[in-house]
C-alpha cells in the first residue's frame, strides 16, 4: 500500500513539473522579445507588436508571427516588430525568413544595442 501511495505521489508531482514549465515551451527568460517603444506614434502597430510579445514569451510561435508581421504592414520600418517576427520565425523553424527579418532589424534598429548585440541576430547573420 505505501509503494502505491508514493508511485501515485511520484507520477502527480511528475505531472506538476510539466504542467508548471508552460507546457515545454521557452520561457520568458530565454526569448528576448522586444516591447514597443512608449514614444512610437503608429499605436495600432505597437499594439499589435506588444501583443505579439505576450504570445512570443510563451513560446506561441505560431500566434505570435502573424501579430508581428501586421505590425510591421502598419510601419515597415519598426524595428522591434522585425526582431519579433524573426524570433518568433526562428522559434517555428523558419531560419530562412527569420535571417530576412533579423537583417531588417539591424537596417532599421542598429542603433539599439538590444538588436545589434542579439546573439541570436548575429548568429544568423553570421557576425
Amino acid at each position: 500500500m505505501k509503494m502505491k501511495s508514493l508511485s501515485i505521489l511520484f507520477v502527480l508531482l511528475s505531472l506538476t513539473g510539466c504542467y508548471g514549465s508552460g507546457g515545454g515551451g521557452s520561457s520568458s527568460a530565454t526569448i528576448p522579445a522586444m516591447a514597443s517603444p512608449a514614444d512610437i506614434p503608429n499605436k495600432d502597430a505597437a499594439a499589435k507588436n506588444n501583443e505579439g510579445v505576450d504570445h512570443l514569451v510563451q513560446g506561441h510561435y505560431d500566434v505570435a508571427a502573424p501579430l508581428f508581421k501586421e505590425a510591421v504592414g502598419m510601419k515597415p520600418d519598426f524595428a522591434e516588430a522585425h526582431f519579433n517576427l524573426a524570433l518568433a520565425l526562428d522559434g517555428k523553424g523558419d531560419h530562412a525568413g527569420a535571417t530576412e527579418e533579423f537583417k531588417k532589424a539591424k537596417e532599421f534598429g542598429g542603433s539599439n544595442p538590444k538588436i545589434a548585440e542579439n546573439a541570436v541576430l548575429k548568429k544568423h547573420l553570421g557576425m
